[in-house]
């Protein structure tokens, strides 16, 4: 019977996440500024979009790499977008229609783009991240390598012996086209480099592109806390790994990674409020927060945010400095904001269910309804269902506001 309760509350959860992430891909635009924020702006441009542009052939070639060292499979697994909606511990068998809500979701990582975004960012940070260890290593093998590559070789826990096997590794069975360094690992005979080479990729890929793993706190993977935690493990891993990262590697990278990822979640803020059909604001001040609440620099703040001004009806946090709450929060009601979109979509049942058979029912109601639809957050269609629902509202004419 547990059982069977905790398959319908992952099910529930599924449905949450195919109703309101439809808009997770263009929040995601701030990624790139991940890879900046990591490796530098000149690393970015020299080792990634550059050689991407001039040599597309060989950027396919080094993204196959990036998958052989298993990251970068998104448009299969759809893992990050899973990790990020908290539904990737599903056990057991379940009823038809949980299956069907299942098979939903699996495929919603397409609907929404979010898919082959995740799986084009990966390969990308994979292919600057890649150039960098090699190089890296190539540098501890002729002896001139810098403090700064000895480092970064150790968070990867590569050593110098590991460094000059992959260097050599590379040497004998790697190649150079016009700018990409194709390792070919799957042809290394030292195994151990091999190894150490790709553990090292997925590392600083799933760091860059963040998926949230093991840095999430023990009770976010209990039942409760997966529901009462959920879409709150990305900001929790991206404290770990970029926030705390970023303080501790306080250089140039870091600088101009804060400064792109704040024009990125500008411009994020600018594309969700033009496919959601909402006004622009023309307030210096609201930009500023936008950017900030977007950039994905801010880690957990953000939530704690949130809850505050919750709490105090916006009296203490960031929209007190504004005036207007802060847009990816506007549609949060109490529940969603204290114990997560489950119980909040839970809370809207119920609050609907009970306007209609009150007779009483409003157009904030039918909004309820069409917020609990699978797929209606699509970023593409979004300004169309805003319609429909619309047209619907003036046929059944419903007030705006109850009496």
């Amino acid at each position: 019977m547990a059982g069977d309760d905790l398959s319908g509350a992952f099910a529930m959860m599924m449905h949450v996440e195919t109703s309101l992430l439809g808009g997770m891909t263009v929040s995601a635009i701030p990624d790139v500024g991940k890879v900046v924020f990591t490796h530098g702006l000149t690393s970015t441009f020299r080792d990634g979009f550059i050689p991407m542009i001039r040599n597309f052939r060989g950027f396919r070639l080094a993204a196959k790499e990036v998958k052989q060292a298993g990251t970068a499979l998104d448009m299969i697994l759809d893992s990050r977008a899973m990790a990020l909606a908290d539904i990737t511990g599903d056990f057991g068998r379940h009823s038809k229609f949980e299956r069907g809500i299942k098979a939903m979701s699996s495929r919603f990582g397409v609907a929404s783009l979010m898919a082959p975004w995740n799986a084009s960012m990966k390969q990308f940070a994979g292919l600057v991240t890649m150039t960098n260890v090699l190089k890296a290593s190539q540098r501890v093998a002729n002896g001139t390598a810098t403090e700064k590559d000895i480092t970064r070789l150790a968070a990867s826990s590569i050593n110098e012996d590991l460094a000059e096997r992959i260097a050599a590794q590379f040497g004998k069975h790697g190649d150079e086209q016009d700018g990409i360094l194709l390792a070919k690992a799957a042809d290394w005979s030292d195994r151990s480099a091999r190894e150490a080479f790709r553990a090292a990729v997925v590392r600083d890929v799933d760091r860059i592109i963040v998926t949230p793993g093991q840095d999430k706190p023990l009770w976010m993977s209990t039942e409760l806390g997966k529901t009462i935690g959920q879409f709150k493990s990305f900001y929790v891993s991206a404290m770990q790994r970029t926030v705390l990262a970023g303080i501790q590697q306080r250089d140039a990278a870091t600088l101009s990674g804060v400064v792109v990822s704040l024009g990125l979640g500008a411009m994020a803020y600018w594309a969700k409020q033009t496919f959601a059909g909402q006004t622009v604001s023309d307030n210096p001040a609201v930009w500023a927060v936008e950017a900030f609440d977007r950039s994905g620099l801010t880690g957990y703040l953000t939530e704690a945010n949130a809850i505050s001004e919750k709490l105090t009806r916006g009296q203490f946090g960031l929209s007190a400095f504004t005036g207007e709450q802060i847009s990816r929060y506007a549609s949060r009601n109490v529940t969603s904001t204290f114990l997560g979109p489950t119980p909040g979509a839970i809370a809207d049942i119920f609050e609907v269910s009970g306007s209609i058979f009150a007779g009483n029912a409003t157009r904030a109601d039918l909004r309820k309804v069409r917020l609990l639809t699978p797929m209606q957050n699509l970023f593409y269609i979004r300004l169309l269902l805003d319609e429909v629902e619309k047209a619907t509202g003036n046929a059944l004419n419903l007030p705006e506001t109850r009496k």
